[in-house]
């Protein structure tokens, strides 16, 4: 095997992993709910809501990329397109479920 073909293939491989997003805890998402509910004095969320808005977003089967998007900025999220339309009704409903 050729030292340029092991480089190409390690090369690749940092690649592909550099770019798979993971799904993050519900710990992660739960701060990053209360990171933002606590940036806007309009909202007064306690620990269990933004706990059960988070597992209701990690239940909805939205991809890892767009649940990890969540989980590092909640407000101003990086989520795929094709999921785009379906975070803010997903939000509102999992607030009024578990917020009421």
């Amino acid at each position: 095997m050729s030292r340029t073909f092991i480089t190409v293939v390690a090369v690749v491989s940092v690649l592909v992993a550099g770019g798979c997003a993971s799904r993050p805890t519900g710990e992660d998402l739960t701060n990053s709910i209360i990171r933002a509910a606590d940036a806007d004095p309009s909202i007064n969320l306690t620990n269990e809501e933004a706990t059960c808005i988070s597992e209701r977003l990690l239940d909805a089967e939205l991809s890892d990329t767009t649940l990890e998007g969540l989980a590092e900025n909640f407000d101003q999220p990086k989520v795929l397109a094709a999921e785009q339309d379906r975070i803010e009704p997903l939000v509102t409903e999992a607030a009024i479920i578990c917020a009421g």
